[in-house]
């Protein structure tokens, strides 16, 4: 006997159903619904998730952006830490745990990018020469709206 699947279970026992349980069936049935249904829910099993991934794909934009020649070194830089490396950069022995320092004496004509930041009562991030934590904030999304909701990574960002 193959076990209820969580959708029946939780629909006759609601109050007792906890978020693990809505995903203890690995193998649900499929059936016409699924195949039909014009809207997949996020429990639908026939819905994909898919992630594209591209190494050294940051560099590569600031690279097209700059108009900088592929052949040339370089570097994207947040705050103190390397967060891409293009593959020049890396034959000269840099990595993503390199500071930007270090990668600098490594490769004197590395070209060192550093992603855009907010600038203490700007409503654009902008590109600046030595952007400080204390009035810059990097925030890599910005969800349009009534809400207007700005977000992101760095720690500084409840500044915003």
């Amino acid at each position: 006997m193959f076990p209820a699947s969580p959708l029946k279970k939780g629909a006759a026992q609601k109050e007792k159903s906890t978020p693990q349980d809505e995903f203890t069936d690995l193998n649900p049935p499929i059936t016409y619904r699924h195949l039909l249904s014009p809207n997949p829910g996020v429990r639908d099993p026939l819905r994909v998730i898919a992630l594209c991934d591209s190494d050294a794909f940051y560099a590569a934009c600031e690279q097209m952006r700059l108009g900088i020649d592929p052949s040339r070194p370089l570097v994207v830089r947040q705050w103190d830490a390397l967060i891409a490396v293009n593959y020049p950069a890396r034959a000269f022995g840099i990595t993503r745990m390199s500071s930007w320092r270090d990668a600098l004496k490594k490769c004197p004509e590395l070209t060192v990018v550093h992603v855009a930041t907010y600038k203490e009562g700007d409503n654009a991030p902008g590109y600046w020469d030595n952007p400080d934590t204390a009035t810059h904030k990097v925030c890599l999304h910005f969800l349009p709206g009534p809400w207007a909701i700005k977000y992101g990574i760095d720690r500084y960002d409840h500044h915003i």
